[in-house]
């Protein structure tokens, strides 16, 4: 057999369409998630959000996350003298939606969140909660399992 330009044109393009099908069969494999399911109504709360994070920059302390290991624990201390009247933590990994934890803050000035159910990698932690002043705050912070 005889190797033309015409062979050579005809492997290229053999080469090209079985690449293309392992690509679409390989991106059919893992399923398509977004950092976080209510992107959109988080976009049009926007400004609420800005206000919160303004409030939190304000303050003379931020808070702090805290993993104990021994204890099988997440410990998120807010700033001196402030107790939370109510709010959430929303922990969430990048990787999928399907790890997603919201655990609600009701009068309190630290919170224990135990680690059983979750996976080791990075975690990002969303805090959004009213002190019991009144105010509103919204703050983000990352933490490695």
């Amino acid at each position: 057999m005889k190797f033309n330009w015409g062979t050579g044109i005809t492997i290229y393009f053999l080469i090209f369409a079985v690449s293309m099908i392992s690509l679409a069969v390989a991106t059919t494999r893992h399923p398509p998630q977004l950092v976080q399911k209510d992107y959109y109504a988080l976009d049009l709360n926007y400004q609420a959000r800005l206000e919160k994070r303004q409030n939190t920059a304000a303050l003379s302390a931020q808070p702090t996350l805290q993993f104990d290991k021994a204890a099988g624990l997440i410990r998120i201390i807010f700033p001196d003298g402030m107790r939370v009247q109510n709010g959430t933590a929303k922990c969430y990994r990048s990787v999928t939606t399907r790890d997603d934890v919201v655990v609600k803050i009701e009068d309190a000035t630290a919170l224990n969140i135990p680690t059983e159910n979750f996976a080791t990698g990075r975690w990002h932690f969303e805090l959004d909660w009213t002190a019991d002043n009144g105010k509103q705050y919204f703050w983000e912070g990352t933490l490695s399992l």
